[in-house]
């Protein structure tokens, strides 16, 4: 097996003369220069693993050497430490924002150092094996930035591209073609109606793709409708959730609950739940439901508000990472009687859907132009100018940020 390379720069040799025996001894190729145009010189002959040089270098100091070893493609996947005595924080803050792979302070112990350059090693040697992929891209959480926000975005830049998101071990899928929206995929939910659902996901994460593709256009409206459509559901969707229990909580029908005075489609959804019995959230129920998931909420909202459903909320010891194991526990308990749910839940599904419909396309229309034209007061970007006639409008940090990145 060829032995790893790596080249120590200081201007005084002695001071890494322990590091360099104890990494000889873990049975690497070591070489060790003085100055920083020495260690730029060796580097196309002795192709080095590693490179680690003293921040403080005569002619060139150990940052400028690591922007020169950026500069060159050659050298892109060696990772490059610094070491120093660097005294107040302010020196140490300002190396941090450097495109660096690790530093020492000096003193350090040879045999930690040693371990550590050999995993900084081993973690480029995978990112070098996994095949790069040949689009353009960035990638967040959709808590930062989410459909809306994005769409806003790329349809300002009218770039051709893929975002992917994910939540709750979901993942969706919108195609654009030079900044419109053409497609949109989720779990076989037809095309709008994903896009639709989409715009309220506010917790998970996205990747945008720049690159081309072949998607044939299956939203014939145009971006500037979906866009309005997509914040009026992002709205109406967290003013429900401020009305009602978290989405996680598990929902059940209280014994002896009142059932006078339910309408169809609340009887429909409360028979649906209690043939159940398996302890699902609020959020699966939205989920596993086929009609639209804000007529199904609002429901789950009035039952509950009714008294008719109860909500078992997990204390906050039980939150993080005793969700799932909570739910399982639960649906053991209960899970004596499932049958008859498919037909209760097909029989709802016809009756949200033909409520939905039901409801004039106009006024639906103007309530959306009103609300876009009077955006929440809570939105994070106060730039929003209810007065502006475009609606694409950004903060000028959130446009920079795009802008490095697509400049990438």
């Amino acid at each position: 097996m060829d032995r790893k390379k790596i080249i120590l720069v200081d201007k005084e040799p002695s001071a890494v003369a322990e590091l360099r025996k104890a990494l000889l001894t873990a049975g690497f190729d070591i070489r060790v220069v003085l100055r920083a145009v020495d260690a730029l010189a060796l580097v196309e002959d002795f192709r080095p693993s590693l490179i680690m040089a003293e921040t403080r270098l005569p002619e060139m100091d150990g940052p400028r050497l690591l922007e020169e070893i950026r500069k060159r493609a050659e050298l892109q996947a060696v990772p490059v430490v610094l070491m120093g005595k660097l005294k107040t924080v302010e020196e140490r803050l300002a190396l941090m924002k450097l495109p660096l792979d690790d530093y020492f302070q000096k003193p350090f112990e040879a045999e930690e150092a040693v371990v550590r350059l050999e995993n900084l090693i081993k973690e480029a040697e995978l990112r070098s094996s996994v095949p790069r992929p040949k689009w353009r891209g960035f990638n967040g959480a959709l808590a930062e930035m989410n459909l809306f926000d994005l769409l806003q975005t790329i349809s300002v830049g009218k770039k051709t591209c893929v975002i992917k998101l994910q939540t709750n071990g979901k993942t969706g899928t919108v195609y654009i073609a030079e900044g419109e929206v053409i497609d949109a995929e989720l779990e076989g939910v037809e095309a709008r109606r994903a896009l639709l659902r989409m715009f309220t996901w506010t917790e998970g994460a996205f990747q945008v793709e720049l690159r081309p593709h072949e998607r044939g256009r299956m939203l014939t409206t145009p971006t500037h409708d979906l866009l309005s459509e997509g914040l009026t559901r992002q709205d109406r969707w967290a003013r429900l959730l401020k009305q009602m229990p978290p989405l996680q909580a598990l929902v059940s029908v209280k014994p002896q609950a009142p059932k006078a005075g339910l309408n169809q489609e609340e009887a429909a959804l409360l028979e649906v739940i209690a043939a159940q019995k398996t302890g699902k959230s609020f959020l699966e129920i939205v989920e596993e439901s086929s009609a639209d998931e804000l007529r199904t909420l609002t429901v789950l909202k009035k039952l509950h508000e009714r008294g008719v459903l109860d909500a078992s909320v997990l204390t906050p010891e039980k939150q993080n990472g005793e969700y799932f194991a909570h739910l399982k526990q639960w649906r053991e308990q209960n899970a004596e009687s499932t049958r008859g749910g498919t037909d209760l839940s097909t029989r709802l599904a016809h009756l949200l859907a033909a409520q939905e419909e039901a409801e004039p396309r106009a006024n639906e229309r103007r309530r959306v132009q009103r609300r876009f034209g009077d955006r929440r007061q809570s939105d994070r970007r106060r730039g929003f100018n209810a007065k502006e006639k475009s609606p694409l409008s950004l903060k000028k940090s959130e446009l920079l940020m795009i802008r490095e990145k697509l400049a990438r």
